[in-house]
């Protein structure tokens, strides 16, 4: 998991707080502050095996720790936007090999949002529609997955 970025520390925080879950290990590039788990910057470094891996990184980050968990046989949950057409069939390569969950957007929002949209598209036919999104200023990619993956999906 990868542990320093906004996305990493809420997860990591609601992991904390449920009983029924434990945080083995983290993961991030730059390995800096007290955590109160092992977080690591190399993947050959990871001393316990964990039972997923959930993956709120970037592109570059999450198929380094695609690889790790192939070697390891280590299911994966991923939340990385702003793949390339040739990092998505690495991704779909991999999962051949290991369980892998990946999804754009993990918000019930937006999951509601596609939903109505696949409703609604059919019948705006002759509409010219043009999506817009906002985010919070340090997001990476823009557009993001779920912008992509939403015109993709309903043209």
């Amino acid at each position: 998991m990868v542990a320093i970025g906004k996305m990493g520390q809420i997860v990591c925080d609601l992991v904390e707080n449920d009983e029924d879950m434990l945080l083995k290990s983290g993961f991030d590039k730059n390995v800096t502050g007290e955590f109160a788990f092992p977080v690591f910057n190399n993947t050959e470094n990871i001393t316990e095996k964990p039972d997923v891996i959930v993956d709120f990184s970037v592109p570059v980050a999450s198929l380094n720790i695609l690889k790790y968990a192939v070697q390891n046989h280590v299911p994966v949950v991923i939340a990385t936007t702003g793949f390339s057409e040739d990092e998505e069939k690495q991704i779909r390569e991999y999962s051949k090999q290991i369980p892998i969950f990946k999804s754009a957007n993990m918000s019930y929002d937006i999951m509601i949002m596609k939903k109505l949209v696949k409703w609604l598209a059919p019948l705006l036919k002759n509409t010219d529609i043009e999506i817009t999104e906002t985010h919070h200023n340090r997001k990476i990619d823009s557009p993001s997955g779920t912008a992509r993956n939403a015109c993709r999906c309903y043209k």
